[in-house]
C-alpha cells in the first residue's frame, strides 16, 4: 500500500517542544504515514514583526507564523493536514487590542494584525494551496499557563473561522478529557525539559499524553478518511 502523506503546521504542540514528539507523531507512526512537520516551537497565528511582541517568539527571536509555514511548505498536496495555533497568541493584549472580526470574504486580503484576520489567512492559504487535502484544526487542551478567559475567547474565534471555511475542529479544548489545570493531569502528562517528561507546567504534553488523549479524537475526526485509506485489517507501517 502506498504510504499516505500528512502535513503538520502550527506551534510547539505539533512540533513537540524539547523532544520533538508532538500531537501527530503517534498518528503518523500508527498508520505508517509520511509525515512532514512544518510546525515550529514558538509560532503564533498573528505574525510577529517586532522584537518586543509577546507572541511568535522562540528564545526572543521571531519565528515563522502559521501562515508563513504554509507558504514555505512543499506544493505537493498531502492526503491529510492537521494544524493548531493560538497558544502563543493567548495574552490579554491580543484580546484587548488585536481581535478583529470575521469577514464574509473568501478571497484573501485579511487584516493579519488581528487574530481573526490572521487565522482567516491560514485557512485561506490551506484551502488555496491544498484544496484536495483533508484538513483538520486541533483545538488544544485547557492549560494553566494562559489566562482561561483569553483561551476561551480565542478558541471560540478559531472555531468560528473554521466553521466558515468548512474545516472540522478536533475539540480537545472542550471535549478531550485532558485538562492540565487539573494538577494530577499536569504532573503526569506534561513536561518542560527533556531531562524529565513529567511534572511540567501544563502546556506541552509528553508523548504518552498525546497518544492517550489526542490520538483517539484525531482518529475519530478523520474517521471516513482513515477508513478510505486504511481499510479494516490494516496493521500499520
Amino acid at each position: 500500500m502506498e504510504k499516505k502523506l500528512l502535513y503538520g503546521f502550527g506551534d510547539s504542540l505539533v512540533d513537540g517542544h524539547c523532544v520533538h514528539c508532538g500531537m501527530l507523531d503517534a498518528l503518523a507512526e500508527k498508520y505508517g504515514m509520511v509525515y512532514r512537520k512544518y510546525a515550529i516551537n514558538g509560532a503564533a497565528v498573528i505574525p510577529c514583526k517586532e522584537d518586543s511582541c509577546e507572541a511568535g517568539l522562540s528564545a526572543g527571536i521571531p519565528v515563522p507564523d502559521v501562515a508563513a509555514q504554509i507558504e514555505a511548505a512543499s506544493g505537493e498536496v498531502p492526503d491529510f493536514i492537521c494544524f493548531d495555533g493560538l497558544t502563543n497568541d493567548a495574552y490579554p493584549h491580543t484580546v484587548k487590542m488585536h481581535m478583529g472580526s470575521i469577514t464574509g470574504s473568501y478571497g484573501g486580503n485579511y487584516d493579519t494584525s488581528t487574530f481573526y484576520g490572521a487565522f482567516e489567512r491560514v485557512c485561506f492559504l490551506l484551502r488555496k494551496k491544498y484544496m484536495d487535502s483533508r484538513i483538520f484544526y486541533i483545538c488544544v487542551h485547557k492549560m494553566p499557563t494562559r489566562d482561561m478567559a483569553v483561551q476561551e475567547i480565542l478558541h471560540r474565534a478559531a472555531r468560528e473561522v473554521c466553521e466558515k471555511w468548512s474545516i472540522p475542529c478536533v475539540d480537545i479544548f472542550r471535549k478531550g478529557q485532558i485538562n492540565t489545570c487539573v494538577d494530577g493531569m499536569r504532573q503526569k502528562y506534561s513536561y518542560d525539559t527533556a531531562q524529565s517528561l513529567t511534572d511540567g507546567n501544563g502546556t506541552h504534553l509528553n508523548p504518552a499524553g498525546y497518544e492517550k488523549w489526542y490520538l483517539p479524537m484525531i482518529e475519530e475526526a478523520m474517521g471516513e478518511g482513515l477508513r478510505i485509506y486504511f481499510p479494516p485489517g490494516f496493521s500499520g507501517a
